[in-house]
């Protein structure tokens, strides 16, 4: 097995073609460039990355051609989790045949309310068709869009039950509190703050970093937060002050539409603003805000090729 991947995450977003198909090698261009761009990893197929809006069939496919482009699959996590079980398991099957051993799973979010006995049967039910010891479960925690919680009880019991493959978890309730909570209860329990915001502040509290949307565009910055705070520089709280202004003005705008909107005018490749429906590029004027807002934290993007 692989080492697991801590630190900086950006959760990358899905290029797509004017016919709204998967640009494929767009998206992969792009997660190389995060790779290069203070990202120790890059999360696909969250939701930022427009995962639901994709067929089992898209990201089975998409995944055939990552597994031969090279790219380092240690540094990769696949989002696997769907409403079926056997959708999640056979991406996580196609995720790990392709050397990547590391899964963020949402839980089965249709049915609203279930039991924790219900959702703990799911994950064992995963598990155990995917039969492959190599597999890194994280867990994707995002009440305010799945409606479906992770509790404390439950991840308790999934670590007792199943030692060695839930990994850690990636909060984006936007409650710091909770990650607190799980990175000082949960010995070598990885927690993800799922957001930039609180990066350091989750590091300070045991946590291994941040899976953000929003790292698409901040990726340097969170980049430089992190290695300040393993060199102890006395500047990561500037620099943290600093992130924190950028992802606050981020995040009055569309995740997806805002940041492809970043992209293109960035890299001059107009086919970022692509999205799938139910969402929309941002109208003009709200794309014009955008760019006004984030010249006023001081917001910078390394050259991006078009």
């Amino acid at each position: 097995m692989s080492e697991r991947i801590k630190g900086v995450m950006a959760a990358g977003l899905t290029a797509f073609n004017d016919d709204l198909s998967i640009d494929v090698q767009g998206t992969l261009d792009h997660s190389k460039w995060l790779l290069a761009n203070g990202c120790d990893g890059v999360l696909l197929f969250g939701t930022t990355g427009e995962a639901n809006s994709l067929s089992l069939k898209e990201r089975l496919d998409f995944l055939d051609v990552l597994g031969g482009s090279g790219m380092p699959m240690n540094k990769l996590m696949i989002g696997t989790g769907c409403c079926a079980l056997p959708d999640t398991v056979e991406l996580t099957k196609k995720t790990l045949e392709i050397g990547i051993e590391s899964a963020l799973m949402l839980p089965p979010f249709y049915y609203k309310n279930p039991s924790d006995d219900g959702l703990f049967a799911h994950f064992a039910r995963v598990i155990e068709a995917v039969g492959d010891d190599r597999m890194k479960v994280y867990l994707y925690h995002f009440p305010q869009m799945s409606a479906v919680p992770f509790s404390h009880d439950l991840i308790g019991r999934f670590l007792k039950e199943f030692p060695g493959v839930f990994c850690g978890i990636k909060d984006s309730s936007g409650d710091f509190a909770n990650m607190k909570a799980m990175a000082e209860t949960f010995d070598g329990f990885d927690v993800f703050a799922g957001t930039e915001r609180y990066l350091l502040d989750t590091l300070k509290a045991g946590g291994v970093g941040t899976i953000t949307a929003t790292g698409n565009c901040t990726s340097s910055l969170c980049g430089a937060v992190y290695a300040a705070w393993k060199a102890g520089a006395p500047d990561m709280e500037g620099l943290q002050e600093q992130l924190t202004a950028q992802r606050l003005a981020l995040q009055n705008y569309p995740a997806a539409a805002g940041l492809k909107e970043l992209l293109a005018r960035e890299s001059g490749k107009a086919s970022w603003r692509n999205v799938r429906a139910p969402f929309l590029p941002l109208p003009k004027e709200k794309a014009d805000a955008l760019v006004a807002d984030m010249a006023k934290v001081n917001w910078q993007l390394p050259a991006l090729a078009a």
